[in-house]
């Protein structure tokens, strides 16, 4: 479908084509502002999820965050080395470890949380306040449990 014009698409009056396209270009966007910090949107989730939920044992962790298993062991290393989280074996099964955040990795957080704002603002460039205000009460409406 390259070079296709969105709007020339079979789908481009459909909301779920033009929601998907919306969701690519966040995504582009985020990454592309959390690679200027030699940040991942993959650490992101990481540490969000230890900042919100808690610590946890690897294995529930990528489960949580939906993240293969052997996947969250290698960005866990990346994660330890830069001292974001901390891993230590569990005292009720010694066989598991149990991943936290540090206060470094909530100060990187809390930047790549920035970054993510930052991406969002681009995204919504085109937007007034109140169409914001109005997209964003529309998708969580799509969205609610």
């Amino acid at each position: 479908m390259s070079g296709v014009k969105p709007s020339q698409h079979r789908l481009g009056d459909r909301v779920v084509w033009q929601l998907g396209r919306a969701s690519q270009q966040s995504q582009r966007l985020i990454r592309q502002h959390l690679a200027a910090a030699d940040a991942k949107s993959q650490h992101y989730h990481v540490l969000a999820s230890l900042a919100d939920d808690g610590e946890a044992a690897q294995a529930p962790l990528a489960d949580r965050i939906a993240f293969d298993r052997s996947d969250l062991v290698t960005l866990l290393d990346e994660l330890e080395q830069f001292g974001y989280v901390l891993r230590r074996t569990d005292p009720a099964d010694r066989r598991r470890n149990i991943v936290g955040i540090t206060g470094k990795g909530e100060k990187a957080l809390a930047e790549m949380d920035k970054l993510i704002f930052a991406a969002e603002a681009d995204l919504l460039e085109p937007l007034n306040q109140a169409d914001r205000r109005t997209l964003l009460r529309l998708l969580g409406r799509l969205v609610e449990d």
